[in-house]
């Protein structure tokens, strides 16, 4: 095991808890607080958690069960809405970092509207909390294959296992707790994981959704905690992470050493289609030979990507979430609509016999080039034969929102005021947009108030 000295990442992350964040930086958190919270609206609107966000007890408090008309305590706001945020499949991530965002955003907001923080403490503390997850979260992936291979069901949950870490520090900065709470916040959140049995996407259960809803409600439980005197287990921080650093060898340390020098929040991707993010690359290379593609005429379409994305090569989808899971239908439903959104994913448009037709002719290849380059980028290409023998073929190296390939502030902007008009219809949407672009300005109650109906 790894000795004292080899644990300066713990002493990093501690300094770096403490350092304030650069403006240009928390415009970056700016983003990543309205994209999450729209994305909770909007998925406030689906059938399950809308049932659930109606008919259940809730204790009594202050904090904005987004979408809806109730308010409730942070915990069982953090459940609701964590679970509410990555529904529609639009919340931002980060290609080595993981879905960290929804935990980290949807646990700091509980707290900052519970603590009636201003919404500058709220876009810290989810800065600082994403700063770590990232890092955190690009570690456990490597060990991702080991712990599949020794149990019989998938242990984690991309949306939610590792990330109790997110909410507890985004949480507890934003509350206003001093550097010490702060800090045994990230050992009790460090020792979490809300673990998942197995993950659901392709059955498309919406149980599925609320395991991150649980991982923000752990999450900013563990802030409370640490807020009423609890401390968190430094020998569990030893025995969870040294095992990660040997793994990763000495690129973990660099990068803990370079917190406030690298900020991995400004490399994230946003999705402008409501899929799975390994849909997006095959839909890219889709889209820039659409032109040139015959919908009726089609006799195949093969997809070659890494070994993630090969596994969404299913076309007996039957829910929402399975469809959003499914390259071949995503395609299929492209080439049959065009701009892909939240009706795309519903009853009617699933049950398309055409669509159903042309999703059983999409294959899925494992292309090892692509594996050796994922997941630092998530690319794919796309060949399509007509039934004449003619081809036409495209590639997509960086996925359409990655930072790399991204189109644009109004664009972005464009997209939240659309997610939001969802929930809220378009005059709502565009008050409620005018609090997420200002969240520095306002507090994290204006905000909570805006995004209620």
């Amino acid at each position: 095991m790894a000795s004292p000295a080899d644990r300066a990442w713990i002493a990093d992350t501690t300094a770096f808890l403490a350092e304030p964040v650069p403006d240009e930086v928390l415009d970056h958190g700016v983003r990543v607080v309205a994209d999450v919270l729209s994305a909770a609206v909007a998925g406030s609107a689906a059938g399950a958690n809308d049932r659930v966000a109606a008919g259940m007890t809730l204790p009594p408090g202050e904090v904005s069960v987004v979408g809806t008309d109730r308010t409730t305590d942070p915990g069982s706001a953090a459940l609701l809405n964590g679970a509410a945020a990555i529904t529609p499949e639009i919340e931002e991530g980060h290609n080595t970092g993981g879905h960290v965002g929804a935990g980290v955003v949807i646990g700091g907001f509980a707290l900052a509207e519970a603590y009636d923080a201003d919404g500058d403490a709220l876009v810290e503390g989810v800065v600082k909390a994403y700063e770590l997850c990232t890092r955190i979260e690009n570690a456990i992936f490597l060990m991702k294959d080991r712990m599949n291979e020794a149990l019989p069901w998938l242990l984690r949950d991309p949306h939610s296992t590792w990330t109790t870490i997110g909410p507890a520090v985004a949480g507890a900065i934003a509350m206003g707790a001093d550097d010490e709470t702060v800090g045994e916040a990230f050992r009790l959140g460090a020792n979490l994981a809300v673990v998942s049995m197995h993950d659901p996407y392709r059955e498309g259960a919406p149980a599925r959704n609320y395991t991150a809803g649980f991982s923000a409600q752990a999450g900013v439980n563990a802030a409370l905690a640490a807020a009423a005197g609890l401390e968190g287990s430094r020998a569990a921080m030893r025995a969870v992470y040294d095992p990660l650093r040997e793994m990763k060898g000495e690129a973990f340390d660099r990068s803990f050493a370079d917190l406030g020098e690298h900020w991995t929040v400004a490399e994230n991707y946003y999705k402008f289609t409501p899929s799975c993010r390994y849909t997006h690359a095959p839909l890219g290379a889709l889209e820039a030979i659409a032109d040139e593609v015959d919908a009726d005429e089609v006799e195949s379409i093969d997809v070659y990507a890494y070994r993630n994305a090969c596994d969404l090569d299913y076309a007996d989808y039957t829910t929402m979430t399975s469809g959003k899971f499914s390259i071949p239908y995503v395609l299929a439903r492209y080439l049959a609509s065009g701009d892909l959104w939240f009706d795309d994913f519903e009853d009617a448009a699933l049950a398309d016999p055409d669509v159903r037709a042309l999703a059983r002719r999409v294959h899925l290849h494992h292309d090892l080039g692509y594996e050796e380059t994922f997941p630092e980028r998530w690319s794919a290409r796309v060949e399509v034969t007509h039934t004449d023998g003619t081809t036409v073929e495209a590639e997509c190296i960086d996925a359409p929102g990655d930072h790399r390939n991204f189109p644009g502030e109004d664009a972005l902007v464009a997209k939240f005021e659309r997610v939001l008009a969802w929930r809220l219809g378009d005059e709502r949407a565009r008050t409620a947009l005018g609090e997420l672009l200002d969240v520095r300005d306002v507090t994290a109650r204006d905000v909570g108030t805006a995004l209620r109906t």
